[in-house]
């Protein structure tokens, strides 16, 4: 078929992007990255669909037809021994959420996508232009004013060659989008059972293996969580210790930083790890702690219960 004008065409649809060839960028927004973490659920069952899915798949094993009604304190007891995994845990798997994360960087979003179980919808890069998007840096990075001011002339002069290259329409966005630093912002979709979804809180949470926004998403996702299902509240708990980090520690095998106060439970030396010092004793390491410690009051404050 030949190459015709736009207007002979007028069933088109309009682009899901938009154009920015030619446009001068705004100077690059620098945000401290735990700061601009932002989770949300998206969609989930409602409580009372929580529990009509709940109760009919697991409490009709034996009847000879199938019930559709059962009583409250049943369906509160059944509710409760499922999460305990006292009755079988495939009933967690109809419970599905879908969740949005903005504030990753390109290195924290490999962590996310290694849950092979979640469905994920990712934000593009190859036909978006990138121009106008922010740099999420780490505390510890910000805290260190040298290295901060070199790394956003770095960040700046990468920016700012990959809008002159892709401008030129020498080169296509394909291309030239692999010249972006990791550090700049991205958001995910994901949808995930209520199973996987508490196994991610758990593995995401440990504060010794994991990074602080990997701990930060976990921590936020819970919360969101029990704001809609408080009756899970305690299937997470973000102070116990991380007791993998500490088999695999106490057999010498290579882990990034010596134990903090809660997982101090094994002999160790500092040779041992890939660092000499604690997460926590790093610049920075503050913005970490006053965030958990606000996100882990909110958690407290809400009452487990059954509607």
């Amino acid at each position: 078929m030949p190459k015709v004008n736009k207007e002979q065409m007028p069933h088109l649809q309009k682009m899901h992007t938009t154009l920015k060839f030619g446009q001068k960028p705004k100077p690059i927004e620098f945000v401290n990255q735990l700061e601009a973490i932002d989770v949300k659920i998206v969609h989930a069952p409602t409580v009372e669909q929580f529990r009509q899915t709940i109760s009919v798949f697991l409490m009709n094993t034996w009847n000879d037809k199938i019930q559709w009604d059962f009583p409250k304190e049943d369906v509160d007891q059944t509710i409760d021994e499922l999460f305990k995994y006292e009755l079988l845990p495939t009933a967690m798997e109809t419970i599905n959420i879908t969740w949005s994360v903005n504030g990753m960087d390109m290195v924290d979003t490999t962590h996310l996508i290694r849950h092979r179980l979640f469905s994920f919808a990712a934000q593009v890069h190859g036909d978006r232009d990138m121009r106008d998007d922010r740099v999420v840096v780490k505390p510890g990075i910000m805290a260190n004013k040298d290295f901060y001011d070199r790394y956003q002339q770095i960040t700046t002069m990468a920016r700012d060659l990959y809008i002159d290259m892709l401008d030129s329409g020498l080169v296509h966005g394909l291309d030239t989008r692999t010249i972006m630093p990791r550090n700049f912002e991205h958001f995910y979709m994901v949808r995930c059972t209520i199973k996987d979804l508490i196994g991610y809180c758990i593995m995401r949470g440990d504060e010794q293996i994991q990074t602080t926004v990997d701990n930060i998403i976990a921590i936020k996702l819970w919360l969101e969580v029990l704001k809609v299902y408080p009756f899970l509240k305690g299937l997470v708990d973000f102070r116990k210790p991380d007791v993998f980090y500490q088999r695999q520690s106490a057999k010498g095998k290579t882990n990034i930083f010596p134990p903090n106060a809660k997982n101090d439970n094994f002999d160790w030396c500092e040779e041992q790890f890939y660092h000499s010092k604690g997460r926590d004793e790093y610049l920075g390491s503050d913005v970490y702690l006053k965030i958990r410690e606000g996100l882990l009051s909110q958690i407290d404050a809400i009452e487990k219960k059954h509607p």
